[in-house]
């Protein structure tokens, strides 16, 4: 989905139960104004927690993060888990400073975020 724009995009897939968002390219303003809606339809449409992987992410900016935010939100109003896949040290940091690594569970890789709140509660 939306694989043909030049500098982002994202596809979607459900594993174990969970909807696996992988982002790819620059998450920045745009990428938040394009991307806003498909994203927000596709968790509306599987009712999962989600998993979102920022491992092919190149550039993470305030926009990339507005997004991220609005996905965590949503989830929120679903009762659904978010977790991030983050396995670059400098999005950690940026993270940290926006003040929203706590906000998130976040994981380095994809077998974590897959296994992460499977005790029964949400992510």
């Amino acid at each position: 989905m939306l694989e043909d724009h030049a500098e982002f995009g994202l596809r979607a897939e459900v594993r174990q139960e969970r909807l696996v968002v992988a982002f790819w390219g620059e998450l920045d303003i745009l990428a938040d104004e394009v991307l806003a809606a498909p994203l927000t339809r596709l968790a509306r449409e599987n009712h999962r927690d989600l998993v979102l992987d920022l491992r092919a992410v190149s550039f993470l900016d305030c926009g990339g993060l507005t997004l991220l935010c609005r996905a965590r939100d949503g989830a929120q109003r679903r009762q659904a888990g978010v977790v991030l896949v983050v396995d670059n040290p400098f999005f950690r940091k940026i993270l940290r400073l926006a003040g929203l690594a706590d906000t998130f569970e976040i994981t380095g890789d994809l077998e974590s975020a897959l296994t992460a709140g499977a005790e029964g509660s949400p992510v």
